[in-house]
């Protein structure tokens, strides 16, 4: 086999098909740790399949044959991945569909299950093999994040803008009364049971920060980590496959690392252009033994960093100041990520329609190399004028008509994040003239169109055009801090 410098063997499908090499079943994970550890890039390929902003994706359990995806255009994706990526099969689209942006997905144990919630207030449980309609769970608000327990595939965990932790059987009937773990005044970003602990669940609060509970214990936190920083705006949290460690994200903060039984941070991971303050994003741990993180950036890349073996590295304030690969490849901020130990394969997704697909194996068609020596073609950010023109050229509002079924790249939508983008590296104020929301530019536009017909139809001097400036900021998604929804309304802050 040819080999390529610095990442030993280029091609090994057939390789790691196999689950003992030689009568050494630790060798496959050996051959793939070193692999990655010795590359400077990776192969990336695109899976096309959605018509709107990739919002939630998710592995499947013992060895991720599978991933599920769910977005914008309120559609569950389901793919098989070995034939998407040769381009042999498209998803398979579950019957059950949400009226809204979708924002979590949950396997159970098995894969028979998918579990999908969103902004419509509910959470859909899926069959996979039918793509049936199992169950559905009505909420108070939008819901942002889900899990399944690991010991027992009927029992759930969802967290939700109305300020709660609710644990749901599925055997129960539908309209029962769930068992509610935690509720505060601040919306719920993410939940997660602790893999090998199931009592214990970790949350990403709005306004409270990352918090563990014990579901013998509810209402009241065991921990609130962060120390005297613990009221932060959090979004995503994660623990490692063993549960003895979790993975936060923090708004206009570095993602963040703890002990499970400490409040203070082990380490903190940063690297110059990685920043995270436009819209909601998760995290993941990565390798075959938690040895790295990754997270999406507003600079349209995805970092992955190395978490350091020695606990004093990063000096006092322990914080790991560069990452080990910058993988560049996305038109438009990266917000979810997914890791699968199993073929070393990473998926991430957010803005664009796409779900980008890297690996340090060479795929069918896919682009790049591993030494980081192909140069990706960048683009320019559209101005806040461009995103104007783009808005009112598009004769529509709020609402994104997902009826033509396009995968191909919006425009209209790629300018409203870079407006964001450029607002944060420019500093604007929430009250910005610069600052306008799209039900603002059209209101806007429209009365300015009113004043001229008038003026055109009376010799007197034209009406004076006010219009109130509404922050981006003031409305959100799960994707975003500030987002216009599908459905034609403007979304209320998760924070």
């Amino acid at each position: 086999m040819k080999e390529v410098r610095g990442c030993g063997v280029r091609s090994a499908v057939g390789f790691l098909s196999r689950r003992t090499i030689g009568g050494q079943p630790r060798l496959k994970e050996d051959f793939q740790r070193r692999r990655l550890a010795g590359c400077s890039s990776l192969y990336k390929k695109d899976m096309l399949g959605h018509f709107g902003c990739v919002n939630a994706i998710e592995f499947s359990n013992n060895g991720g044959q599978w991933l599920v995806s769910g977005g914008d255009d309120r559609r569950v994706l389901l793919w098989h991945m070995e034939k998407a990526i040769h381009s042999r099969a498209k998803p398979i689209k579950l019957k059950g569909e949400h009226l809204s942006n979708i924002f979590c997905l949950a396997f159970d144990s098995t894969n028979k299950r998918v579990f999908s919630g969103g902004n419509d207030e509910q959470v859909i449980l899926h069959d996979v093999e039918r793509g049936e309609t199992l169950n559905v769970f009505l909420h108070d608000d939008a819901v942002y994040g889900l899990s399944v327990s690991p010991v027992n595939d009927n029992v759930f965990a969802s967290s939700s803008d109305d300020g709660r932790v609710l644990i749901w059987d599925t055997r129960e009937p539908p309209h029962g009364e769930p068992f509610c773990l935690a509720n505060y005044p601040s919306a719920f970003h993410s939940v997660m049971f602790n893999p090998v602990e199931p009592r214990l669940l970790a949350t990403a609060n709005s306004k409270e920060g990352v918090g563990l509970w014990d579901i013998r214990k509810p209402r009241s936190s065991l921990l609130r980590y962060g120390g005297s920083l613990s009221l932060q705006s959090a979004m995503s949290v994660r623990f490692n496959s063993m549960g003895t460690h979790l993975l936060a994200l923090r708004r206009r903060l570095p993602p963040v690392l703890y002990e499970l039984h400490s409040r203070l941070p082990s380490f903190q991971f940063d690297n110059q252009g990685y920043f995270n303050s436009c819209t909601m994003k998760s995290c993941c741990f990565a390798g075959d033994q938690d040895q790295y993180i990754l997270s999406g950036s507003d600079d349209f890349n995805l970092y992955m960093w190395r978490i350091p073996s020695d606990p004093e590295a990063g000096g006092p304030g322990r914080v790991v100041n560069r990452a080990f690969l910058v993988l560049k490849g996305h038109r438009s901020i990266v917000n979810q990520v997914r890791f699968n130990p199993h073929t070393y394969m990473i998926c991430s997704s957010g803005v664009e329609k796409v779900i980008k697909v890297w690996s340090p194996y060479q795929q069918p068609d896919s682009v790049g190399d591993l030494e980081g020596l192909v140069e990706d073609k960048s683009r320019s950010l559209y101005t806040h004028e461009e995103y104007i023109s783009l808005v009112l050229n598009s004769g529509s509002g709020l609402s994104h008509d997902y009826v033509s079924q396009s995968v191909q790249e919006d425009p209209r939508m790629m300018a409203f994040f870079d407006s964001l983008v450029r607002r944060e590296i420019e500093g604007w104020s929430s009250d910005s003239d610069s600052d306008l929301s799209e039900g603002a530019i059209l209101q806007l536009h429209a009365r300015a169109r009113r004043s001229t017909r008038s003026t055109r139809s009376t010799p007197r001097s034209p009406a004076n055009v006010s219009t109130t400036h509404h922050s981006d900021s003031d409305h959100s998604s799960s994707s975003s801090l500030a987002r216009p929804d599908p459905s034609g309304s403007e979304m209320t802050s998760p924070e």
